[in-house]
């Protein structure tokens, strides 16, 4: 059922009315998100695991479940257009479709989601920006936590992502937070290109305040803040936002994507709190269940389970402590050298590297599991950044 809202949480974007879904079922609901479906080649994030998001797709059909998507799932500043896309992933996105099609796939628009006509009159998805499940559920792409993109989305960002693609598919190399995992010598240099950048911008407002005249460099240090929280645990800082609504909102639980850090984070002394869909990026192929009492996040592949064990230093505060020179000064060891690459090889607070081999992933196949536990695959090394760039 499909009701306008009388007061979202936020507003629509792109030109147009926000759109609420209210989703009421006693089947399990499935949650993924941010599969950044490119053009296929090397520089398309998703690393080519379609027949395992199949896999999932085919689960639930078998359960009689609901899957919703938060956002994301196309990446059209990386394939620039969609037909690219489909060439590259025709079987998944005809899944998807068919999924739609019977009334159990539901899409919440996420911010590289700008042209919503492709999801809602070639891929007949049922397109909201807001999903409520029930009266206990908030589902979001989380775009609306991000304190730079919640400025910028209304705006129209996408020349900036498609820079950033662009310049990734010719260097071919990855420009990525956070630095620890993506330990190029280019992400290094771009660290180091900011930092430098900071120091002049803001030498030369002192300079311009001795002379009596107005300016501030307060938002590239914001941004720059920005970057170093999400080095330190918090991609795109949308943690605290996102929990305080948790917290204080009318919604028990709070489900979101946007930042690719899977978890599920409880509210003490109240049933609920916030939970991430983690994403399907690079070696990621994380997906939440709802059955209506409670959450679980797992790996698909790898069948790991997600407490909030990566959100532990969020909850203890010294993640927010420490502003982009604070971070730079720890870290920096000299020679585009910096202490997080250095010192955990590609490993960020217990993560297996993002960045696997592209032939080990698109040999994985799915196995055959119970109920939401899925085997391991063989042990194998995950390879370094710095050799799949």
């Amino acid at each position: 059922m499909s009701t306008p809202p009388t007061e979202p949480l936020f507003p629509g974007w792109n030109r147009r009315r926000t759109v609420v879904e209210h989703l009421d079922t006693d089947a399990k609901v499935w949650f993924v998100s941010d599969m950044h479906l490119g053009d296929g080649t090397r520089s398309d994030v998703f690393f080519g695991k379609d027949r395992h998001l199949i896999a999932l797709i085919e689960r639930v059909q078998e359960e009689g479940g609901v899957l919703v998507v938060l956002g994301d799932a196309i990446d059209f500043n990386q394939a620039w257009s969609f037909t690219r896309v489909l060439r590259a992933h025709q079987e998944l996105l005809s899944a998807m479709s068919g999924l739609s099609r019977e009334g159990r796939l539901y899409y919440v628009i996420g911010n590289h989601d700008y042209d919503i006509t492709l999801y809602r009159e070639i891929l007949n998805f049922r397109v909201c920006d807001e999903l409520h499940i029930g009266d206990r559920v908030l589902a979001l792409h989380g775009w609306q936590f991000d304190p730079f993109l919640a400025e910028e989305v209304p705006k129209g960002h996408q020349w900036s992502t498609t820079v950033h693609h662009l310049v990734e598919r010719y260097l071919n190399t990855w420009l990525r937070i956070p630095l620890g995992e993506f330990y190029t010598l280019s992400n290094r240099l771009m660290f180091w290109l900011a930092h430098k950048i900071a120091l002049v911008g803001n030498a030369f407002t002192r300079l311009q305040r001795a002379l009596g005249i107005d300016a501030t460099s307060d938002p590239l240090n914001r941004y720059l803040d920005y970057w170093a929280q999400g080095n330190m645990g918090d991609p795109m800082g949308i943690f605290r936002p996102a929990y305080a609504t948790a917290k204080a909102g009318p919604w028990p639980w709070v489900i979101c994507g946007h930042s690719h850090l899977p978890g599920i984070v409880p509210v003490p002394g109240r049933p609920g709190g916030y939970v991430n869909t983690g994403s399907w990026t690079f070696a990621s192929s994380h997906y939440v269940v709802w059955d209506g009492e409670r959450f679980q996040a797992s790996d698909w592949i790898t069948g790991r389970d997600f407490g909030q064990e990566f959100y532990e230093p969020l909850l203890e505060g010294f993640v927010y402590e420490r502003d982009f020179f604070q971070w730079w000064r720890e870290n920096y060891m000299g020679f585009l050298r910096f202490r997080e690459g250095e010192e955990r090889k590609g490993r960020l607070r217990g993560w297996e590297s993002y960045v696997r081999d592209y032939q080990y992933l698109s040999h994985l196949r799915p196995a055959q599991l119970e109920p939401l536990m899925l085997e391991a695959p063989p042990e194998q090394e995950p390879v370094a950044a710095e050799e799949t760039a």
